[in-house]
């Protein structure tokens, strides 16, 4: 083999191996990275307005999106309360907000998603579920091996549940696709499959248990779309081109969408007088 040719296969090798590195995960850090969104001490809170099912029916409601980073205590996996104490870290929150009517009464639920800001990597969740049946907590935390989730709910046998397991490589969690998937690698990522767990926003205990997901991406001048095939149907999901790739519409594998109203940066936790919620009203139309 001459040297050029001997050159020319160590390069097509080693490209290879990149490609195939890079081909591991679709995700990317560019996103992680924006100082200019993170570091502005706001959240992105925004509103959507379309329907969730509850008793097997589309109910009209309302849902909040709010995402902001935040500094983890060292060990706890909660919020530091000072963020320059030592081994604290930045992670990146997501609290989507349900209130949902049904008959007589309402359903008021909270899920919180945390993910490492320098990986991505989901670190935790949390759900809250509220009705006029009774209460339902729901905690996930992944100590970098396995997942431990625990539930105390209502129901009879799931009164309080402890499991842990060990995520296949690639996993991910239904309820964090709504920010995950602003992280791909556009446009480069077009096709991928990855193990899914389904949803945990609800009042009954949920099993640790992934199944296969194939997820197609069609990028567009203004917007991109992610079709997710999975084991309970097929979901949707339309975000902007450009970045932060704000998510518009959500349309779901129960035939519940989600459309985008209103999407605003402010630091909410200071706006909490009386009349501070006129700063979450659509600018009107010119």
């Amino acid at each position: 083999m001459t040297l050029r040719r001997h050159f020319a296969a160590v390069l097509a090798l080693l490209c290879g191996l990149a490609l195939s590195g890079r081909a591991a995960s679709p995700f990317t850090d560019r996103l992680l990275r924006d100082e200019a969104l993170w570091g502005d001490g706001r959240a992105e809170l925004s509103i959507y307005a379309g329907t969730e099912r509850r008793y097997d029916v589309a109910r009209e409601t309302e849902v909040r999106h709010i995402l902001v980073r935040e500094h983890f205590a060292a060990d706890a996996q909660v919020k530091a309360d000072d963020w320059r104490a030592p081994g604290a870290y930045p992670v990146i929150k997501l609290n989507q907000i349900l209130t949902v009517p049904t008959g007589t009464y309402r359903y008021d639920q909270g899920h919180s998603a945390f993910w490492r800001a320098d990986t991505g990597g989901l670190i935790k969740f949390a759900l809250t579920s509220n009705d006029s049946c009774g209460l339902t907590y729901k905690q996930g935390n992944f100590d970098g091996t396995r997942w431990r989730y625990r539930a105390f709910t209502y129901w009879d046998g799931m009164s309080e549940t402890d499991t842990r397991g060990v995520p296949p490589a690639g996993a991910l969690f239904y309820d964090e696709l709504p920010f995950r998937l602003r992280l791909l690698d556009w446009p480069r990522i077009t096709r991928f499959t990855a193990p899914l767990m389904a949803g945990v926003i609800g009042s009954r205990a949920d099993r640790l248990v992934w199944t296969p997901a194939s997820f197609s991406v069609a990028t567009g001048e203004a917007t991109h779309a992610v079709t997710v095939d999975h084991a309970r149907g097929r979901d949707r999901f339309f975000l902007d081109a450009a970045s932060p790739h704000l998510l518009r519409r959500w349309e779901r594998w129960d035939a519940t969408a989600l459309d985008l109203r209103h999407s605003v940066r402010m630091p909410y936790w200071e706006l909490n007088r009386p009349g501070d919620e006129r700063l979450l009203t659509p600018p009107a139309a010119p």
